[in-house]
């Protein structure tokens, strides 16, 4: 049940003020992901326009309960801290996943190549672990082993619809990853 003092606590929620509050760091994230897929400034300046974080969208109930997965069930009792700290959570896993998904797939179509990328996702993902509050290396080393766990396989099971060679690129794009968290892997 979405309590009252829990609706004003998300009324009270602005992705804009974030957004202006972080500009720097998000500004840099919006420059890796550019320079990983070489996109023009103006597909970027789409990108921006249509993220809707400039346009003060409401956080609600159901935006929380989306973006976290239905880790709750609906209405989530987000007046219940360890709901809500749940919900959060598990919102920053998904997120962090999608996004390496995307800046991974992004990189093997349009990237700069391997060598020059890897870094370049790594930076990325680790810019946008801390913009989510984990201001860590752990931010990239469980992204990487979520993505590796759950996206990489449909990837590259035989009956997947991609090419031998995109194939080879994602997985050398995964061993480049996991070398660049953990040299000694």
């Amino acid at each position: 049940m979405l309590t009252e003092s829990a609706a004003k606590v998300l009324r009270d929620v602005s992705l804009a003020d974030f957004v202006a509050a972080h500009r720097d760091e998000v500004d840099r994230l919006l420059a890796l992901v550019r320079t990983i897929g070489d996109f023009s400034p103006g597909t970027m300046a789409i990108f921006e326009s249509q993220g809707g974080w400039n346009e003060g969208h409401e956080v609600t109930a159901e935006y929380l309960t989306m973006y976290s997965g239905c880790i709750e069930n609906y209405p989530p009792e987000i007046g219940d801290p360890a709901v809500l700290r749940r919900m959060v959570r598990m919102g920053r896993d998904l997120q962090l996943v999608t996004f390496m998904d995307a800046l991974v797939g992004t990189a093997t179509v349009r990237g700069p190549g391997p060598d020059a990328a890897v870094p370049l996702v790594v930076d990325a993902v680790r810019t946008a672990g801390s913009l989510l509050g984990v201001r860590n290396d752990r931010a990239v080393a469980d992204t990487f082993r979520m993505w590796r766990v759950t996206s990489l396989p449909n990837i590259l099971r035989p009956d997947s619809p991609l090419s031998a060679g995109a194939k080879a690129q994602f997985r050398t794009y995964a061993h480049g990853l996991e070398h660049a968290i953990d040299p000694y892997a």
